[in-house]
């Protein structure tokens, strides 16, 4: 392989990884509220997700809040969490502070989550 292609592959790469590192990640979650739990206790447990801020590395902006149309087949509530890039993703997601919550969100609700680059 001529040197100059060689070298073109490697720029080629390290640009993509950079751009990958500095995209942000949209981590998305429909909470669907079981009726068991009160909608007390759902506020409650969504400021304890919004309080992740301030205990996990990386996370940019929490946003989380009730459903207010009837568009989302049943789903109550939404949380949207902006982290720095992908490497934060796997941190946040495996934070004790995030599995802690997560599991209290999953005993009080059906959760879907979805994650993207922006």
């Amino acid at each position: 392989m001529p040197l100059a292609s060689w070298r073109y592959r490697q720029l080629l790469s390290a640009s993509s990884y950079l751009l990958r590192q500095s995209m942000s990640i949209q981590h998305i979650v429909w909470l669907k509220k079981k009726e068991s739990c009160t909608d007390l206790h759902m506020q409650s447990l969504l400021a304890e997700v919004a309080k992740l801020t301030d205990l996990i590395p990386n996370i940019e902006n929490i946003s989380c809040g009730r459903n207010l149309t009837d568009r989302a087949n049943g789903f109550t509530h939404g949380i949207i969490v902006t982290l720095t890039c992908q490497d934060a993703l796997a941190c946040y997601i495996n934070h004790p502070a995030h599995v802690s919550v997560g599991k209290k969100l999953n005993e009080n609700a059906n959760i879907l989550a979805m994650d993207y680059e922006t």
